[in-house]
């Protein structure tokens, strides 16, 4: 048989076998049944291609736990709040500002939206300013504003679509570490990307106009 052929038949018995591989002693087993039917050639080929399909199926059950991870904080359990006690108007609409517990973003989208809202995203100056009045100096803030779906586009929780205001801070959004995602309001109360697991305070929107 000549190389080519033998190795197109080691490619169709990985691939036949592929889906059998979840663990050292299959990938043993594997390896013996393949030595007699390819030769000598082909078997360090077969070699190769397990310990590749290992090497993915180890970062398949690793993406796995971490999309679990992200579910679980999404989904965690926090107590409700009637919105019209809590919620104060500025401008023309309804805000909830933290001023007691910090929280990672996605913990804050949760708690905004059991409150009956969204994680606010200011949507002019005029407003940005009324928000600043009720904030405590010092202190940073999350937003309802991330780049998580595609870098450099920043998406409003709110609406789904492009934030309709954004005030930068000098030099943001630098993305630092890449891993810079979601917008908070800093103590200059100018916006910053920073990593979503960071734990800080938070402002919420009601939804709607009332």
């Amino acid at each position: 048989m000549s190389k080519s052929a033998s190795l197109l038949l080691c490619m169709l018995i990985v691939l036949y076998l592929q889906k059998y591989v979840t663990s050292d002693s299959n990938t043993a087993l594997l390896t013996q049944n393949s030595e007699s039917q390819c030769g000598g050639y082909c078997i360090s080929a077969i070699k190769l291609f397990l310990e590749h399909i290992a090497a993915n199926q180890q970062r398949w059950n690793a993406f796995d736990v971490t999309t679990l991870e992200c579910k679980a904080i999404l989904d965690r359990k926090v107590p409700k709040v009637k919105q019209k006690e809590y919620f104060v108007q500025i401008g023309s609409r309804f805000f909830y500002i933290e001023q007691h517990h910090r929280v990672n973003w996605f913990s804050a989208t949760s708690i905004c939206r059991q409150m009956g809202g969204y994680l606010a995203s200011p949507r002019s100056e005029d407003e940005l300013n009324g928000i600043k009045e009720k904030l405590t100096r010092d202190r940073y803030y999350w937003l309802g504003i991330s780049d998580l779906g595609n870098e450099g586009l920043f998406l409003s929780v709110a609406t789904g679509k492009m934030a309709s205001f954004l005030k930068w801070s000098s030099g943001e959004p630098n993305n630092r570490g890449k891993n810079e995602r979601c917008v908070e309001l800093r103590s200059d109360f100018l916006m910053n990307n920073n990593a979503c697991t960071f734990k800080t305070y938070f402002i919420c929107e009601a939804s709607g106009e009332s």
